[in-house]
Order: structure tokens, then C-alpha cells, then sequence
């Protein structure tokens, strides 16, 4: 007898991108059967008309401590309530320092299954090189590269690179900490050293992490990096870097207003007075001015004051977006991150709905297609064996959802709510259990951590 079976469903197999008209049982966490005919369970979902998929793959999250809000849950219940199984945080640079204190806290229960890379940043405050313009001694390096291999032994699914946050890291260290990487078989996600809209040359530096290191390198947020301007120059640079043989993968979001704190090395006072413009187009999306748009003055009052607070730069160019997932080795992600209730980017409700969406509306993808770049792909990249997978053995971590009505209803903050759950998803399975029906999460505490076995990179939950 099943624990549960999700009967008449459209079965979609990323592995094949083959989708069949099947039911699914499952049995102690695991996929255990996928027949032509219903199956019976202790607790049986009738999926006619719908999709039933593995659930999605978030590469790019920012969810690394779940004690910083007074609802640390929030954020993650959000992903979750778009078919988000597992997510993949400490990106940019910016990680936990423990590693396995972390995997502690969310194998306590957690709203859906976490992945943690170690950030480059975290590194590098940890062996006291906290002058992002300073950088790192040959000391400091052999240190963090110390400090990597242990947290890759722990778990950790890789390492993350926030170049622009940290403008003064040498590719000596970059590549020092990428071979160590290299060793493990994980991966390095690299959020690109940008100097302007137009610079190319930040996306060199991540292709040569691969190059000299022969590591496998995730660029990060392809579009909110190279959207604007040079998003064609961008993919063929990655197209002839694959050609070559090299281990380059990208992910993308579907909004190419990027947000981040305006105490940030983004928002320096270099980069907003180089463009004569910016300002107004800058909407402060938390805290006491959350729906403002910038001025000289509030620019200045929130660097001084409130550094920490998220803005939005609308950049307006959203025909970028369908051309990034163009290519066979981008896969969507969401680049969330925790804000309090009714504030932050609407990334964080409404990105994997609205790739189906725009899936459905633009025809750029067919639906397995799809499928299989929310699911295996990321996988694959993140070297987790049992997820991304519609197969028996494979754990059971489903998303059951209606390809014809599945679409974000999250806004910008002074256009709706950032918060606002996606509409067309009936179901999602996390371990077996069913964490979500509708738009009301059914089980908040079935996620774990998931951790990257030494030398192997497959996943163990």
C-alpha cells in the first residue's frame, strides 16, 4: 500500500522530455511506482488535466539564516507555494559560516529542502580580509582555502563569487578557492564583476574560472547582469565557451529589475552619478519609505541611515528575458531572499510561475522542455543524483500544477503585493508529504537539509 499516489496526471519525465498520461505512487519519501492505470493510497490526488513534474530547482536563493526575521519561514513557504522543492542558498559570496550548524537547524524541519554553497565574502571576512577594495594576502588565501574544503566536506553543494560586492578580490584567490571546488566536484556560482551596463569583460573573468581551473561555473542572474544592454554579445560569449568544451552553465530570473541593499558596492556613488538618470528609476522596495522612488536626498539619507535596506532598479528591459532562455544551459531562478510581509521584490512569490507563464504566452519552450530546465538541469549542474528526477527511486518531490492557468500574481511594491502567491498550482509534494494545496501551505516542516556527499557531489538527504 502507497502513502500516496497522484492518479491521471499528465507525467512529465525531464530525462526523456517526454510527458504521458500516468499515475505516480509513493512510498516512504521515494517514487515507487509510475503505472498506466489509478493506484490506491492512503491518501490518493486526482491530477486530470494536470501536470505532475518533479518539483523546481532553485539555484539562486539568498535564505541562509532562518532566524533573521521575526517569520524566518516566510520566504521559503513563498517558494514553496510556486512549486519550489529544493533551494540553493549562500549565493553572491554571502553564505553561513558553519555549514553544518545550519544543516542542523533545518533537518529540525524546514518549509522545503535546502542546498547551501559557501560564499567567497563569508571566506574572506572569516580570515580578516574585510576590506572589500583589499585584496586577500597569500596567508588569508591558503586559509579560506582551508576554511572551503571543510565546508565542502561538510555538505556544502559549492562555492559562490559576489565580485561586484567585493571589487578588490584578485583571480588569484578566486581561482585558488574555485580548484578547491574543483577537487570536490562542486560547483562555483559566479554574480559577475560588472564595472557598467556594457562590461563584457566581468563575464570573461567567470569564463576563465572554468578555463584555468577546469571547475563548473553557474553564472548567476544572467539577466539582471547583462539584460540591459548586451544580452545577445553576452550568450554568444557562453555559446563559444561551451563550444570549446568548457563546464559553463547559467541561471536566470524573470524580471529584469534587480534588487539589493542601497548601502551596497552597487549602488556607490560612482555607479548612480555615472547614469545622469537613474535615480527616479530607483523604488525603494523596504522599510519606513518602501514605495518611494529616489532622490538626491533620499539616496543619500538611506546610505548613511538605513544601508541595509532593499532597493529596485527598473531597468525596463524586459525584452531580454525570453532571449536568455533560448539557450539549453540556462535554467530559471529566483534570487530570493527574506523581507518582511508585503515588502521585498516580487521574485520571491512569482518567478516559477511566470517562467510558465511565459512559457505558455511566448511558445520560445514547449512544456517538457520547461520542465526539464526547472527541474533536472539544475540538478544536474548542482550534482543532486535523487532530485529533478520522475523516476522510482527518485525522492518524491513533486509539483502537480495546470499549464493553461499557472501565472504570478506577485507586483512591484508600489503596484501590488511582492507577496502575492501564484495562481494554477494544486499540489506540492515534498518527501511524500503533501506541503501544499492551492494557495495554502498543507505542511510547513517537511524540507531538510540537503547535503553533497565528499568526492561525489550527489546529494543525501
Amino acid at each position: 500500500m502507497y502513502t500516496l499516489c497522484i492518479n491521471n496526471g499528465l507525467v512529465v519525465d525531464p530525462a526523456t522530455r517526454l510527458a504521458r498520461l500516468a499515475s505516480v505512487g509513493v512510498k516512504d519519501g521515494r517514487i515507487a511506482e509510475i503505472s498506466d492505470t489509478p493506484l490506491h493510497a492512503d491518501t490518493e490526488l486526482d491530477a486530470a488535466g494536470h501536470v505532475v513534474c518533479p518539483g523546481f530547482i532553485d539555484v539562486h536563493g539568498h535564505v541562509d539564516n532562518v532566524t533573521t526575521y521575526p517569520d524566518h519561514e516566510a520566504c521559503a513557504r513563498l517558494s514553496l507555494l510556486q512549486g519550489v522543492t529544493t533551494l540553493v542558498s549562500g549565493n553572491c559570496g554571502l553564505s553561513v559560516q558553519n555549514v553544518a550548524q545550519f544543516f542542523d537547524a533545518l533537518d529540525r524541519g524546514y518549509p522545503l529542502n535546502q542546498a547551501e554553497l559557501i560564499g567567497g565574502s563569508t571566506l574572506r571576512k572569516m580570515v580578516g580580509a574585510c576590506n572589500i577594495y583589499v585584496p586577500a594576502t597569500p596567508e588569508q588565501i591558503s586559509h579560506m582555502c582551508c576554511l572551503a574544503r571543510h565546508g565542502l566536506s561538510q555538505g556544502a553543494a559549492g562555492l559562490s563569487f559576489g565580485m561586484g560586492y567585493t571589487p578588490g578580490t584578485s583571480m588569484e584567490e578566486v581561482f585558488a578557492l574555485a580548484r578547491v571546488a574543483k577537487e570536490f566536484g562542486r560547483v562555483v556560482a559566479v554574480d559577475t564583476r560588472m564595472q557598467d551596463d556594457y562590461d563584457l569583460n566581468s563575464l570573461h573573468e567567470a569564463i576563465e574560472i572554468s578555463r584555468v581551473t577546469g571547475a563548473r561555473v553557474l553564472v548567476s542572474h544572467l539577466v539582471y547582469q547583462y539584460g540591459e544592454c548586451v544580452m545577445r554579445e553576452a550568450l554568444e560569449m557562453l555559446d563559444e565557451a561551451r563550444a570549446q568544451g568548457l563546464d559553463v552553465w547559467a541561471d536566470s530570473g524573470l524580471y529584469v529589475d534587480w534588487a539589493t541593499s542601497i548601502g551596497s558596492e552597487c549602488f556607490r556613488e560612482s555607479y548612480i552619478y555615472a547614469h545622469e538618470n537613474i535615480l527616479p528609476n530607483l523604488l525603494v522596495a523596504t522599510g519606513e519609505y518602501t514605495g518611494k522612488r529616489l532622490n538626491d536626498e533620499l539616496y543619500r539619507t538611506m546610505r548613511t541611515i538605513h544601508p541595509n535596506e532593499t532597493v529596485i532598479c527598473k531597468t525596463g528591459a524586459e525584452a531580454s528575458i525570453a532571449p536568455a532562455f533560448t539557450r539549453d544551459y540556462i535554467m530559471p531562478s529566483s534570487d530570493t531572499a527574506p523581507y518582511n510581509p508585503h515588502e521585498g521584490h516580487p521574485q520571491i512569490a512569482g518567478t516559477f510561475a511566470a517562467f510558465f507563464r511565459m512559457v505558455r504566452q511566448e511558445g520560445n519552450l514547449d512544456l517538457c522542455e520547461a520542465v526539464y530546465r526547472a527541474t533536472l538541469l539544475p540538478a544536474q549542474v548542482m550534482g543532486f543524483s535523487r532530485k529533478g528526477r520522475m523516476r522510482v527511486g527518485a525522492d518524491a518531490d513533486i509539483a502537480v500544477f495546470d499549464p493553461a492557468t499557472i501565472r504570478d500574481n506577485a507586483a512591484y511594491v508600489d503596484e501590488g503585493e511582492p507577496d502575492a502567491p501564484p495562481d494554477g498550482i494544486d499540489y506540492v509534494i515534498l518527501g511524500g508529504k503533501v506541503a501544499v494545496r492551492g494557495h495554502e501551505v498543507a505542511c510547513g516542516n517537511a524540507g531538510v537539509a540537503v547535503k553533497c556527499c565528499k568526492n561525489c557531489g550527489c546529494d543525501r538527504a
